[in-house]
């Protein structure tokens, strides 16, 4: 099975929102697309006014990100991304800790690295996203 198939539609009314588990102060996650194959999806991240993401963070998987609405700011690299602002991560880059002050909405796409053979181990096929609802 891979990702599913869907025509162009309004996300507003496609899915739902629900709150990412272990996130941080009430981030809320719409999964638009999914593979229980590889854990691989496709998902918007909406970050509350006043979030604060302590961590340094880095991967097992291919990140795409992209915002869509407001801006956060790497503390570490000193860089304030915003609308309009994409970024293409490969396994183990480091990024964060971010300061979020008046909210922000992002567009992620997270897939295990295609020029290599599928990970059973991979972080991606422990989440617990499931099909989008």
């Amino acid at each position: 099975m891979a990702k599913q198939e869907y025509e162009i539609c309004d996300v507003d009314l496609y899915g739902e929102w629900r709150l990412v588990e272990g996130g941080y102060n009430g981030t809320m996650e719409k999964v638009l697309s999914y593979d229980p194959e590889t854990g691989n999806y496709t998902r918007l991240l909406k970050f509350p006014p006043q979030t604060k993401v302590p961590d340094l963070l880095s991967h097992d998987f291919c990140e795409e990100v992209y915002i869509l609405e407001g801006f956060l700011k790497d503390e570490k690299k000193n860089i304030t991304m915003k609308a309009g602002y994409y970024g293409s991560r490969l396994p183990q880059m480091k990024h964060g800790p971010y300061d979020i002050p008046l909210g922000c909405v992002t567009m992620e796409i997270r897939y295990q690295d295609p020029s290599k053979p599928i990970d059973s181990e991979c972080t991606l096929l422990k989440n617990k996203l499931g099909a989008p609802r």
